[in-house]
């Protein structure tokens, strides 16, 4: 939806269970699996492992410019106490910094310094950023080296003209026997 609309997911029925759309899913409850779908956009992967809380998020620049970045961290806090300094971040596979080239409005609609001409941006440095300035320590934000473009070809790219989607996928397992995490 390249917004900031985040679902929270509690148990579902077993079996496919397909709730509707957002930018970004949080869940609590083991066994309920979170996908988004992507082709250059990055997906944001967020784990509180002391309250076993977990949310992923489509981040496109549009998404990153009305703040699902954000709106994903403030959900976690507000459905779930997580607080953002005991956060895991991952940002996956996306097209990277040098194959991103967008107009100077891009740049502007994402608070950074607009060039003249259209440029290359680096978006998943923006988002991280963003997660660092909304309180994820930034040693617990890693980014994927992957480029959706000038990788392998192994993910769609919506620039190199694909039509297809990969996916994301997150979730928490059941706890299994006494003691375990």
């Amino acid at each position: 939806m390249h917004g900031r609309s985040i679902r929270v997911h509690g148990r579902l029925p077993r079996g496919v269970c397909v709730t509707g759309e957002g930018d970004g899913h949080a869940t609590g409850a083991s066994g309920v699996l979170l996908t988004v779908t992507l082709a250059d956009c990055v997906p944001v992967f967020v784990v509180d492992p002391l309250r076993r809380i977990v949310a992923l998020l489509h981040a496109g620049w549009r998404g990153t410019a009305a703040g699902v970045v954000e709106a994903g961290l403030d959900t976690l806090s507000g459905a779930f106490e997580t607080h953002p300094k005991e956060l895991l971040v991952h940002l996956g596979p996306a097209i990277c910094g040098c194959c991103y080239e967008v107009g100077p409005e891009v740049f502007r609609a994402l608070d950074e310094v607009a060039p003249r001409t259209p440029a290359a941006i680096d978006l998943r440095s923006v988002i991280r950023r963003r997660a660092v300035a909304a309180g994820v320590r930034n040693e617990e934000v890693t980014v994927s080296g992957e480029c959706t473009l000038c990788g392998d070809g192994r993910y769609y790219s919506h620039r190199r003209g694909d039509r297809g989607r990969h996916r994301g996928y997150m979730g928490i397992l059941p706890r299994t026997g006494a003691g375990s995490g």
